[in-house]
């Protein structure tokens, strides 16, 4: 439109020289501009080059009707007289204008830059003129804008108010009948929440039942004598957590050693008085029940093992799950840990197979490793006769003795106790229990 009302000018012969004020911040990009206008357009336009200081003095000194000022000059326009057009030099083309100034993209042909300069600097009258009545519209539409809305807005809180009423009118005629309703609803859910609790806690307790009934069985067996299978044992019956779930500690080594861990005052029948009884598989869970004691100190309940050496060595498959079958009929304990011989028995298979994990305890020497190997191969001839898989549940928990010790290859190992020394046997459980690998040695049942 600049360009056209420009080359009409030059038809008609009507050109007026007009001075522009060039306040530039890039002075290569100023001295260019200058050179080029004086060359192309010095019949037209007068070009005055200026700085923030000097700017207001020379738009007075030389009639200036256009300042063209680079983007980022902090420079006072509210002194620049209103009929001199500002126009800002910008470095994108789509800009029409930088707030309330016009914008003029200083990357274009300088004949371009001339034309439009001229434009401006001879119609700025017009432009203002143009611009003050598109303002003055574009005000007086905001201002009947703002009064519809007014109205509006008035009217809608009439009627906000008026259904605000009935609404409330409605809300306590609702409230006072969902209050009887709430009373009488609150009745029937206590109740109702009543019998649901009565029916968890007959569900949690029959799930508790059901699994007592069979308890999770956790062997540790030596790989031969000698490697610390009891203290093991006892360690990780320590570690259980304690919260609803019961933990029963039987140890059917022939000759025992739990004295060394620990305190009793049991009184009446022995234990082997109870292997007896399983062993004739007339073991009921009430004479069970008799012979087992509560240490505080580990924390668990235990068969104390006392004079059984030959009712161990004789108890058998059918012994052991006389003695199982009647600790389930007991529906006391969630876990039972058991210290048994490093002898593959009957009943050691027995065990194996109703066990939830066993876990072969090594020291991890020359000698260890070869029994170690010969019970993993045993066992493995007892799945290939019976159809069994015993030894996916094999771990091996190495309780180190010597610092030259090596771990077996291709078997599952269930972690390292380091060497350790310690004065006493209680001392020694402090220490075993605070090892890593006894953290998820045991998996609690679910509730």
């Amino acid at each position: 439109m600049i360009i056209l009302s420009l080359k009409k000018a030059v038809r008609e012969g009507n050109f007026m020289k007009i001075n522009v004020a060039l306040l530039e911040q890039d002075l290569n990009y100023q001295n260019r501009l200058v050179v080029a206008f004086r060359e192309k357009f010095s019949e037209h336009i007068e070009i005055f080059q200026c700085n923030a200081h000097n700017v207001t003095g020379i738009i007075e000194e030389h009639d200036i009707k256009v300042l063209a000022m680079s983007q980022g000059y902090d420079v006072d326009l509210s002194a620049v007289p209103e009929q001199c057009g500002i126009v800002v030099l910008t470095d994108n083309k789509t800009d029409e204008f930088v707030g309330d100034y016009m914008a003029l993209c200083k990357y274009q042909k300088v004949s371009d830059i001339g034309k439009q300069l001229y434009y401006i600097g001879t119609n700025y009258d017009k432009i203002l003129a143009e611009r003050k009545e598109k303002q003055r519209i574009e005000e007086e539409e905001r201002k009947e804008r703002e009064r519809i809305a007014e109205e509006e807005r008035l009217r809608k809180e009439e009627e906000e108010r008026k259904e605000r009423e009935r609404l409330e009118k409605e809300r306590l005629e609702r409230e006072k009948k969902e209050e009887e309703e709430r009373i009488a609803a609150e009745k029937a859910r206590q109740e109702e929440e009543r019998k649901r609790l009565l029916e968890e806690q007959k569900a949690r307790e029959e799930r508790i039942r059901a699994r007592r009934s069979n308890p999770d069985l956790y062997l540790f067996i030596p790989a031969t004598d000698g490697e610390g299978s009891s203290v093991v044992s006892v360690a990780a019956a320590m570690v259980t957590p304690k919260d609803n779930i019961n933990v029963l500690y039987i140890d059917f080594k022939q000759i025992g050693k739990m004295d060394r861990y620990f305190q009793t005052n049991s009184v009446g029948i022995g234990f082997d008085e109870i292997l007896k009884q399983a062993i004739e598989e007339k073991l009921t869970p009430e004479e069970l029940s008799n012979v087992i004691s509560t240490d505080n100190h580990i924390g668990v309940d235990f068969i104390y093992n006392s004079e059984c050496m030959f009712e161990v060595g004789f108890l058998g498959a059918k012994g052991f799950e006389n003695l199982m079958d009647a600790i389930g009929k007991l529906e006391r304990y969630d876990v039972v840990i058991a210290n048994m011989e490093g002898t593959l028995s009957p009943m050691t298979y027995e065990a194996i197979k109703r066990s939830a994990k066993l876990y072969f305890v090594a020291a991890g020497t020359p000698e260890s490793n070869q029994y170690l190997e010969n019970k993993v191969k045993a066992i493995g001839k007892f799945d290939a006769y019976n159809d069994t898989k015993l030894t996916d549940n094999i771990n091996i928990l190495y309780n180190m003795f010597d610092r030259k010790s090596v771990k077996l290859e291709g078997l599952n190992d269930a972690g390292t106790i380091p060497v350790m020394k310690a004065k006493s046997d209680a001392a020694l459980l402090e220490l075993m229990i605070k090892q890593p690998a006894f953290a998820q040695m045991i998996s609690l049942p679910e509730d």
